[in-house]
């Protein structure tokens, strides 16, 4: 069979797309939808998919799965999708998004990355009525804000998608209670102890070796682990917690700049704003304004 990769540039969803701006995308498909149901599909987006009526089946990862009405398919990249089959009623709501756009909007904190590994284990979930109706919920949210400007769409939007994913987070873990789960690896153990110093931490170290030391790990190996599990750095996973922190504090504190370059343990003031610069490319004041002016 030929194998096909698909993401956000390539995905063929002509004729039920409801909205697509290459790393976040919601379609309906309806039972006159063409599927080629000869090809194995390798995904290199997330792809999630509520049943509202009839049937479908289809094989992920070498098992074969039947989905029924307020099923949820979850799927990651890399997983390998095939014989697809559907009735003719068959309809769904699906949420498609780019690995990239999940690390832009999905916080690290709470170790959201465990539920990657849930995931490879069981991609398909028996939904209530209850449980359906709330991702259709955000879904018909999401799908109705296109009369906004670009800018405001894509920000209402973010927003929505970041509680649907914690909705959604939440009604996974009820159903995730199995008697045995599959244990950590040595490298998910220690990339979980480091996310759980990190989130703990307040203010924050920005140092990779404060970290490595206390777990004792060279910061090297430290980092090539975060990388191996999260496709980040320790350096870059440090810089989104502080920059999530900056980034409060100038929103909806009303400290001042030198205040909260202190707070966070930068210090001094040249120091701070020349990180401000570094990761927005602009001063701490501007940087201020402009979150004000949003």
């Amino acid at each position: 069979m030929e194998i096909k990769t698909a993401d956000l540039k390539n995905l063929d969803t002509s004729g039920f797309v409801v909205y697509d701006n290459g790393n976040l995308a919601f379609f309906d498909q309806a039972h006159d939808s063409n599927i080629d149901t000869r090809k194995v599909v390798l995904p290199e987006i997330f792809i999630t998919v509520v049943t509202l009526r009839g049937e479908a089946s289809v094989r992920v990862n070498d098992v074969d799965y039947t989905l029924r009405e307020h099923d949820l398919l979850i799927c990651q990249p890399n997983d390998l999708l095939e014989n697809l089959t559907r009735s003719a009623d068959y309809e769904c709501h699906c949420v498609c998004v780019s690995p990239a756009y999940m690390r832009q909007i999905v916080p690290l904190a709470e170790n959201a990355w465990a539920i990657k590994f849930l995931f490879k284990e069981r991609p398909v979930y028996a939904l209530n009525e209850r449980e359906a109706a709330v991702f259709c919920q955000y879904y018909d949210q999401m799908r109705s804000k296109g009369y906004l400007p670009a800018d405001v769409r894509k920000k209402v939007i973010d927003t929505l998608m970041l509680a649907f994913i914690y909705e959604l987070r939440q009604i996974l873990r009820t159903k995730t209670r199995t008697p045995d789960p599959r244990p950590f690896t040595s490298a998910e153990y220690l990339f979980k102890q480091f996310m759980d110093m990190l989130e703990s931490a307040y203010p924050k170290e920005r140092s990779v070796t404060f970290y490595a030391e206390r777990l004792h790990v060279t910061p090297k190996y430290l980092s090539a682990i975060c990388r191996q599990v999260s496709q980040l750095t320790a350096s870059q996973l440090i810089n989104h917690y502080v920059r999530n922190d900056i980034e409060y504090l100038m929103k909806h504190s009303l400290k001042s700049v030198k205040e909260i370059a202190f707070e966070l343990g930068f210090p001094n003031l040249s120091f701070f704003g020349k990180y401000v610069k570094k990761h927005w490319g602009l001063s701490p004041k501007k940087l201020r304004e402009k979150f004000l002016d949003e």
